[in-house]
């Protein structure tokens, strides 16, 4: 009985040290790599509205994808290695996107809800000012809070009167030919 007590005590503590999930070291496990993935994506999409001159996208998606990498405790050396580790092995990379699909949906939803929310204040908002806001400097030009479903409304309807507009024109070029070559030819 000793034997087994003493061989458990020699073997116990390599049980403990051993690593169970079968990531090598140096390599990101796969819940904080989904976590960093979207993060990069976010940052990713990001930088679209960015003009394409290399030096501006090297100035704020370099401090971008260093922030995140400070923030999850890795840098881009390891990041790259677990990237390149983690395609090898398919089952396992379409399992890190599952979960990095499902936390930007969340993230679009959430963004999406707070968009609404947003634009149902705003309707119930009035135009033109009305209580204490309505007092006006006198010469000053009066406050209108930004709606931007008015603004495009106004954009829509300055459209409207620009085609409108356009069209009368068209029709008056035309009359205007039409009688150009009524009239007798000298």
């Amino acid at each position: 009985m000793r034997k087994y007590i003493i061989l458990f005590f020699l073997v116990f503590p390599f049980l403990c040290a051993c690593n169970w999930d079968d990531t090598p070291n140096g390599i990101i496990k796969p819940d904080e790599m989904a976590a960093v993935l979207t993060e990069v994506h976010i940052a990713d999409g990001s930088i679209l509205n960015l003009s394409p001159a290399p030096d501006t996208l090297y100035k704020y998606v370099t401090g971008k994808y260093l922030f995140i990498f400070r923030q999850y405790h890795t840098d881009s050396a390891q990041f790259r290695r677990s990237f390149k580790y983690y395609t090898t092995k398919p089952t396992e990379m379409a399992a890190i996107y599952d979960e990095v699909l499902k936390s930007l949906q969340l993230k679009t939803d959430s963004v999406n809800k707070l968009l609404a929310k947003q634009n149902t204040t705003n309707l119930k908002r009035p135009l033109v000012p009305t209580g204490p806001q309505a007092r006006m400097i006198p010469g000053a030009a009066p406050i209108i809070p930004s709606r931007p479903f008015v603004q495009q409304n106004m954009m829509a309807a300055e459209r409207a009167n620009f085609l409108k507009e356009q069209a009368k024109r068209d029709s008056l070029l035309k009359k205007l030919k039409k009688k150009k070559h009524a009239l007798p030819q000298e």
